[in-house]
């Protein structure tokens, strides 16, 4: 179980996404439309305006087979 990085949502295959300004926001990473928001203080996915915290790749793993009825794996390289 790793933390989760930008490097670590790369390596899933996740993009960043472009953004209108916020301050709150640093960045977006997507991939099969499911968005990543890279805030100062972590990493969370939104749905209908409420912010879940992910920690490790074990919670984007779980998030992405509940969104997407298929495991989440690395890209190939």
């Amino acid at each position: 179980m790793k933390l989760l990085s930008e490097d670590q949502l790369k390596e899933y295959g996740f993009i960043e996404k472009p953004q209108i300004g916020n301050r709150v926001i640093i960045k977006i990473m997507t991939r099969d439309n499911i968005d990543i928001v890279i805030k100062e203080d972590g990493f969370y996915y939104t749905n209908m305006g409420f912010d879940y915290p992910l920690k490790d790749t074990a919670g984007l793993r779980k998030l992405y087979k509940e969104l997407r009825s298929e495991e989440l794996k690395p890209l190939s390289t």
